[in-house]
């Protein structure tokens, strides 16, 4: 969209595209969103605690960021620290973002860079793989970070996350919904003891 369009050598605005996450109808009228602007916080220790304090304030924190073109609003998932909640996520409905890998079904580790194709096939599943999540509404994103992971790497990483989305989405119809979860504590895998072999008779 553009302002002051004239035909003199007025100087043209463009103002970015503007985004919001799961979906625009999360921001209609809610007086308990909190934002958070990345560009104020200095690392992923801090961006965590603020993110706790708001949730443990019944509020719902609201991640700020932008690129070049666009601004982002990502109201993101946190459980307050005192809570004595405990969610049970289904292992396939999640795909945990820790460092620069994708940790897919509590077994298979995927590179960053791979996102693209991780994306699709855990927000829409047009294979039916197992290790996938069945169910786009489930379809959630953990996200993590070491405490001194600096925003910029964050927004970099953030960044990365929504424009495959909104490619993904676009494609859709603009129906899907992006779903993320801060993260207080690294990934912890569940190990499944092995079975004992069976009696020899």
């Amino acid at each position: 969209m553009f302002y002051n369009c004239k035909t003199d050598n007025t100087k043209v605005e463009q103002k970015n595209a503007e985004f919001y996450y799961p979906r625009i109808t999360n921001f209609e009228k809610d007086s308990t969103l909190t934002k958070i602007y990345l560009d104020s916080i200095k690392d992923y220790g801090e961006l965590i605690k603020i993110a706790d304090r708001i949730a443990c304030n019944g509020k719902l924190p609201v991640l700020k960021f932008s690129s070049d073109k666009n601004d982002f609003n990502l109201l993101v998932f946190k459980m307050c620290s005192e809570s004595n909640i405990i969610a049970d996520y289904s292992g396939k409905n999640v795909i945990s973002i820790e460092n620069n890998t994708v940790i897919i079904n509590d077994q298979i580790e995927k590179p960053f860079d791979s996102l693209k194709t991780v994306l699709r096939n855990h927000i829409l599943n047009p294979q039916k793989q197992s290790d996938y999540s069945q169910n786009i509404n489930k379809a959630l994103i953990f996200y993590y970070q070491d405490s001194l992971f600096g925003k910029e790497e964050i927004k970099k990483q953030l960044i990365k996350i929504t424009t495959e989305f909104n490619e993904l989405n676009r494609k859709n119809g603009n129906s899907l919904p992006l779903k993320i979860k801060l993260s207080d504590y690294p990934y912890i895998r569940i190990e499944m003891p092995i079975p004992p072999p069976p009696n020899e008779k």
